[in-house]
């Protein structure tokens, strides 16, 4: 009867320490949570969508920017359409590609600064450097081929915007981040306005 006891007493102790080694093993697959893929890829997708709309303000651009010795030396009219047209869908692929290494950025520091994510229509996680991301990218663009502005940087507001928007951004997202140290608060601070200047800034 001892020796039963005494097995049994060892399998509990094993069961336990069993049980609490493993529990730790959840929370911290729950601590980096990333913002959905889908609302990512909505999100490229629709802001590349802004960006063709605006070409023709683009190409438009370049070709009044065309210093007039080029243009005489050129001389055919139709070849300069060629090589604005030309020039106009390298600037699409070349800004896709930027896009793209931007999101990819805003992705890391929005699973790494700040794991904690809120959830839209219960089922879409979403993180702040999402939001910073989104808000440093779409509206400009819109807002450019809403009112065919070509260049929205000498709109009035428009350097104040990008930080202002990024500390908006930080304060809803507040509950996520409030417990950190100080240093990981500078950091999260840092990081957000880098983020949404390096757009005001390229």
């Amino acid at each position: 009867m001892t020796s039963t006891e005494d097995g049994r007493e060892s399998e509990t102790v094993i069961s336990v320490a069993t049980v609490g080694k493993l529990r730790p093993e959840p929370s911290a697959a729950r601590e980096w949570v990333s913002t959905s893929r889908a609302l990512w890829i909505a999100a490229y997708i629709l802001l590349m969508a802004l960006v063709a709309l605006r070409l023709p303000l683009t190409r438009k651009y370049l070709s009044a920017n065309v210093p007039a010795d080029v243009r005489s030396e050129i001389g055919d009219d139709r070849l300069l359409n060629l090589s604005m047209t030309v020039g106009t869908v390298l600037f699409f692929l070349v800004y896709a590609v930027i896009i793209a290494l931007y999101f990819s950025l805003a992705a890391f520091l929005d699973k790494r600064v700040i794991p904690g994510k809120s959830v839209l229509a219960g089922r879409f996680n979403i993180g702040a450097f999402f939001v910073i991301a989104i808000l440093a990218t779409i509206p400009v663009n819109l807002f450019s081929v809403v009112f065919s502005v070509i260049q929205p940087r000498d709109v009035p507001g428009y350097w104040a915007y990008f930080p202002s928007m990024a500390v908006l951004a930080l304060a809803i997202f507040y509950r996520h981040w409030r417990g950190f140290s100080t240093g990981r608060k500078i950091l999260i601070a840092l990081s957000a306005v880098g983020l949404s200047t390096i757009v005001a800034i390229g």
